[in-house]
């Protein structure tokens, strides 16, 4: 298998994950040490994106992705560190990977996967709202837009991948919130768990 996308991918990645570190120093200050390095978002980013370049390959989605990814990184390690998700920062990433999907739909004259990614994006949403609504103090409004994300992403392949995300993302927030010091504030980043649930998904439909 031609392993140039990979490597093409991971040399984005690391590109994109070192300027998404000043992100992350934004939001986390101080407290983050390592966590807001150059280099570890550099790494992180790298690996995830060859591993979507690898199975994508050069398909137009891979941009997309690339693009979502990105800011999801930095966006994992402030909700991990200050249980947050600054609209700053989601908002451009929902808006970007609209913008991109959309084109992808202009350009292959096929609007079917757009429409049924709208959907998704607002299947998503409103289920996160739900769980905002009567899990108090379990979701916030940050993880409302982030599941807009997910579904948008998701939804562009299909109500499969979708469902897969959330399941997943829904068991890896039910294992931190088994952790002892989780369980007792009853506070889960429920960030890192949709962006995973989402990455995994899209690699394996690919």
């Amino acid at each position: 298998m031609n392993a140039w996308p990979a490597i093409v991918g991971a040399a984005m990645g690391f590109g994109l994950g070192a300027a998404g570190s000043l992100i992350t120093k934004r939001f986390s200050g101080r407290r983050a040490g390592i966590a807001s390095s150059w280099w570890l978002g550099a790494i992180v980013t790298a690996l995830v994106l060859a591993i979507l370049a690898w199975r994508i390959g050069h398909r137009g989605e891979f941009p997309v992705y690339a693009f979502v990814v990105a800011l999801g990184v930095p966006l994992s390690i402030i909700d991990w560190l200050e249980h947050r998700l600054p609209r700053i920062v989601v908002v451009p990433q929902l808006v970007g990977g609209a913008l991109g999907l959309g084109l992808l739909c202009v350009a292959r004259a096929d609007p079917s996967p757009g429409f049924r990614a709208l959907w998704a994006l607002l299947a998503a949403a409103g289920f996160y709202l739900l769980l905002a609504v009567l899990v108090e103090g379990g979701v916030g409004s940050g993880d409302v837009g982030l599941a807009a994300v997910v579904g948008l992403m998701t939804g562009w392949s299909g109500w499969a991948e979708l469902a897969g995300a959330v399941v997943l993302a829904s068991l890896a927030g039910l294992a931190l919130l088994l952790i002892p010091g989780n369980r007792a504030s009853r506070v889960v980043p429920f960030g890192p768990c949709l962006l995973t649930g989402m990455t995994a998904i899209l690699a394996v439909a690919a």
